[in-house]
Order: structure tokens, then sequence, then C-alpha cells
């Protein structure tokens, strides 16, 4: 059985970097969205002090196994 990754602080790493380049770019300010229903891809942005303001539908293509094309479509939190 192969470790796992999660609960490693990689995630955590991940957003750092990001706001760091954000930072680096002049901006003072960043908008991501995390699917409403997926409470766990919120919780390190809350634990990093992230709020929740707003939801908004979205979109966007999957591709599957073999090759054809689905759109899915969620409700999505706006942080």
């Amino acid at each position: 059985m192969l470790p796992t990754l999660q609960s490693c602080g990689l995630g955590t790493l991940l957003i750092r970097a990001a706001e760091q380049r954000i930072r680096h770019r002049g901006l003072r300010r960043a908008e991501l969205a995390v699917e409403k229903d997926n409470p766990r891809a919120r919780a390190p942005y809350e634990r990093l002090g992230y709020a929740a303001y707003g939801r908004e539908p979205q979109a966007w293509d999957v591709e599957g196994p073999d090759g054809s094309i689905r759109r899915h479509e969620t409700m999505c939190v706006l942080m």
C-alpha cells in the first residue's frame, strides 16, 4: 500500500506559494472558487483565513477515459 500525501502540509505550501506570486505581481487580492459540496477542499483555505463571500454557478469540460467530453456544472463558494 502506498503512503498517503494527505495532511502533510503540501496544500498549505502550495497556497502560500500562490499568495507570494500574487503579491510579487503587485496584486492585493485574489479570488478562488470551491465546489459548495466539498467542505474538505474549503478547509485549508478557511484555516488560512479565507472567508466565503458568495456563491456562483460554474462549469467546465471533463474528458472521460474514452475521450468523450462532458460538461460538469456545479455551484461554487467564492472565497
